[in-house]
């Protein structure tokens, strides 16, 4: 047997990263722990799959060479939605940043997102609940 386990995302700060995780994508927040040195958080998706783990507070860049949001991304996923406006719009409401243009493939709209700390995804849409949110759309 294979599969993809948790996925792990390391932000600068706990707070705001569960406001654009948690609450921009609706994520039930199954675990958390925040001390005033650390903190996580297993948050699991409505439909299941893996979880997201948020882990920090951590800065990944040195001071003053953090690189444009987008542009190195520590983490790399799709985030599949028969809800493609709705989910981008809480995003960003939600601290997060859309990186490019939205784009069209085969009929359906893909875009990069980033959360508060410039770590990027895909997020794609798909058409009613009948389709497979399995792979991607390249």
């Amino acid at each position: 047997m294979l599969f993809i386990g948790d996925v792990h995302v390391y932000v600068s700060d706990m707070a705001l990263a569960l406001r654009f995780w948690a609450d921009g994508l609706r994520l039930e927040v199954a675990e958390k722990e925040i001390t005033p040195h650390s903190g996580f958080a297993r948050l699991n998706f409505p439909d299941g799959g893996p979880s997201l783990r948020l882990l920090g507070p951590v800065d990944p860049w040195p001071e003053g060479l953090r690189p444009p949001t987008g542009m190195y991304p520590t983490i790399r996923f799709d985030l599949t939605t028969s809800e493609f406006d709705d989910v981008l719009v809480r995003l960003i409401d939600h601290g997060g940043s859309q990186i490019d243009e939205i784009e069209t493939y085969g009929g359906l709209r893909a875009v990069t997102v980033a959360d508060p700390d410039g770590n990027s995804f895909e997020l794609l849409e798909i058409h009613g609940e009948g389709e497979s949110a399995r792979g991607g759309l390249g």
